[in-house]
């Protein structure tokens, strides 16, 4: 094939792949000190990920792919704890804070207000639903690994709030 066919299908199953819905979730986790071995104290960690499925219900079992190049990546591998926070419809301004690294002031993380959770992971207080998950298995494939995480708690603040998808944030992830 030449080089200008193979751009143009590149650039087709592209945008095919950008046609894939996504929704938007805050994923945190929390490293103790004694793990980090390169801190003295706890490490927080939060990204924004827009893929997140439910694997299975008996256990209840979600999948969550996080870029290993990331903070968040190496934190949850050391934790083997994380959180998923979904974002509403109201929270796109927390998107675009947690594309990057962290900055922990207080109880705030990128100046959103958390709370520690059961595991430990932080729960962003200003988000609808979320749940708690302890690492089953990790796989990695291409530039993301998968965690598999066992849903260990959670709650709904707020059974009317509508979940944030990248269409109505106008933002395209994939492809």
């Amino acid at each position: 094939m030449n080089r200008e066919r193979k751009i143009n299908k590149h650039n087709e199953l592209s945008q095919a792949l950008k046609k894939i819905t996504y929704g938007f979730y805050i994923v945190t986790s929390k490293n103790k000190s004694e793990q980090m071995a390169t801190r003295d104290d706890d490490y927080i960690a939060a990204g924004t990920v827009s893929w997140v499925s439910q694997a299975s219900f008996d256990p209840p079992l979600v999948t969550v792919a996080v870029n290993k190049e990331s903070d968040l990546h190496e934190t949850i591998g050391k934790s083997r704890v994380f959180a998923v926070n979904i974002v509403g419809k109201e929270g796109g301004d927390m998107l675009s804070s947690f594309a990057k690294d962290s900055l922990v002031e207080g109880n705030k993380i990128n100046g959103f207000s958390f709370s520690e959770g059961d595991t430990g992971s932080p729960i962003l207080e200003d988000v609808p639903a979320y749940f708690e998950c302890e690492l089953r298995e990790e796989v990695t494939i291409g530039d993301h690994s998968i965690f598999v995480g066992e849903v260990v708690g959670g709650a709904t603040r707020d059974e009317d709030a509508v979940p944030l998808t990248e269409w109505e944030a106008d933002l395209h992830y994939g492809g």
